[in-house]
């Protein structure tokens, strides 16, 4: 599982390392390489072992053939994703379109969650979190309190 949350940075080629513990679990757990897509709800990226990303398309492949709003739905999700290997150094390369869309720079965020991860702009993480921290009760409570 993926757990935690890591600052790192994206070098001048676009690269960016994986951190130790989710390159561990990544080879211990899941299995390489990692699809990176975009985010739907938020301007970050979602990394996925191949398992879950499978996982992901047989739902998607399973919508509705015909259906407008699955077909928009799934041609966002995999126009969007790339396939990137981590090579030997641990780096991904994260493709230029996809650190556009998420408005990655040099400072980033690598934060986990569960059976993927997220890639975030450092600054906008720390906005969300913020925002988040405000009040952690009312989002608990908003999820049912999930026994917290």
């Amino acid at each position: 599982m993926f757990r935690g949350c890591f600052e790192h940075a994206i070098d001048d080629k676009g690269r960016l390392s994986i951190p130790a513990k989710f390159r561990d679990a990544l080879t211990s757990a899941f299995t390489p390489p990692l699809h990176l897509t975009f985010s739907l709800d938020t301007p970050s990226l979602v990394a996925y072992p191949s398992d879950e990303w499978r996982e992901l398309e047989a739902k998607l492949n399973a919508l509705p053939a015909f259906d407008p709003a699955a077909q928009k739905f799934r041609r966002t999700v995999y126009a969007a994703a790339q396939e990137c290997p981590l090579d030997r150094s641990g780096r991904v390369l994260v493709p230029s379109t996809l650190r556009t869309y998420a408005g990655l720079e040099r400072n980033v965020v690598v934060a986990g969650m569960g059976k993927k991860f997220e890639i975030w702009d450092k600054d906008r993480y720390d906005g969300m979190m913020g925002e988040v921290m405000e009040n952690p009760a009312e989002m608990a409570a908003a999820m049912g309190g999930l026994g917290l």
